[in-house]
């Protein structure tokens, strides 16, 4: 029987739910989950990864383990609630640079404190977003040189370690500061840089949380509505606008039951075991943001962003457990 609370859990026997009711069980065992997970997670093993769809989807297998077979051995994971795009890219730069000098620290805070004055153009107070960005500026500061080789850091302070950057992202406080922030930027940068940006506002014409009258999305109601509200996934263009206003090269893979053609040698076919299998004739699809900061030798991610089905973002790592590859990101 239905649950007396219409918003409560059901008591049906699984055989009796229909398909709308077994999907919104689902998506609720999946927000509970969520709940429980810690917003980053410990490095762990790929393979905790492929063991988990060992029973299940074998174009999710084929793909971990085309993954494994191009070098990648680790994983990282972030809690899936809408802000982990922005917490797993925030989180994997930091700790790539906490493997560069000190001095690149001071050299990233510096990018991020070029671009505030784009929040007061757009209308948001200081006296609100000063607020916000205060942690993440400080675990810059500890992460930069000591005040005697120009940095902020007190004198004698150890810099920050991979462990307290990690408990600094599990502080509840901190880390919505620190979302909070990205998406200001992110939605500033939007708002700025309007004419680049707004021709491609059409692919939500049908979504009705961006619907005005006749028809027609504003770049101000996509930001209020699609990038300054927390648990609201990154898009496509909130990725574009957050990547190029920082200029970080960053790498995407989708984790999804895409199948990618099949290339034999001598031309391009359909995948020959069928449904993904074949052991390797899956492809993870890899997208690419800010190719051009790359190659006039701006750091990037060091690894990847894994993109979930599910909606979460995981980290991925290259070689060894925990040294990432100088390469870029995967979601």
């Amino acid at each position: 029987m239905q649950s007396s609370d219409p918003t409560g859990p059901t008591t049906k026997p699984l055989n009796e739910l229909t398909d709308l009711e077994r999907a919104d069980l689902a998506a609720q065992l999946r927000d509970e989950q969520s709940r429980r997970a810690p917003l980053v997670g410990q490095l762990e093993p790929l393979d905790n990864l492929r063991e988990e769809y060992s029973q299940g989807s074998s174009v999710f297998v084929d793909k971990i383990d085309r993954l494994v077979q191009d070098g990648w051995t680790g994983i990282r994971r972030t809690r899936g609630d809408g802000d982990c795009f922005y917490r797993a890219f925030i989180f994997s730069l930091l700790e790539t640079y906490l493997a560069l000098h000190p001095s690149h620290s001071t050299y990233l805070s510096d990018k991020f404190s070029s671009l505030l004055p784009l929040l007061t153009a757009c209308g948001f107070e200081p006296i609100v977003w000063e607020d916000f960005w205060e942690p993440l500026r400080d675990l810059l500061c500890k992460m930069g040189p000591e005040e005697k080789d120009g940095g902020k850091r007190k004198q004698g302070e150890a810099r920050l370690s991979r462990e307290g950057l990690l408990a600094a992202f599990n502080d509840q406080e901190t880390n919505s500061c620190i979302i909070v922030i990205l998406r200001l930027i992110t939605s500033a940068y939007l708002r700025t840089h309007e004419d680049e940006f707004s021709p491609f506002l059409f692919a939500l014409e049908d979504d009705p949380r961006f619907m005005q009258e006749g028809g027609v999305v504003s770049m101000r109601d996509f930001c209020e509505r699609g990038v300054e509200a927390v648990s609201q996934e990154a898009d496509h263009l909130a990725i574009t606008a957050l990547t190029r206003a920082l200029h970080v090269p960053l790498r995407i893979a989708y984790l999804d039951q895409s199948v990618l053609p099949y290339h034999d040698g001598g031309g391009l076919s359909s995948d020959p075991a069928g449904g993904g299998g074949g052991g390797g004739a899956v492809e993870v699809n890899f997208v690419e943001f800010e190719e051009e900061a790359a190659r006039k030798g701006e750091k990037g991610i060091e690894g990847a962003l894994l993109y979930h089905c599910i909606g979460q973002v995981i980290g991925l790592f290259r070689r060894r457990l925990g040294i990432p590859s100088p390469l870029t990101i995967s979601n």
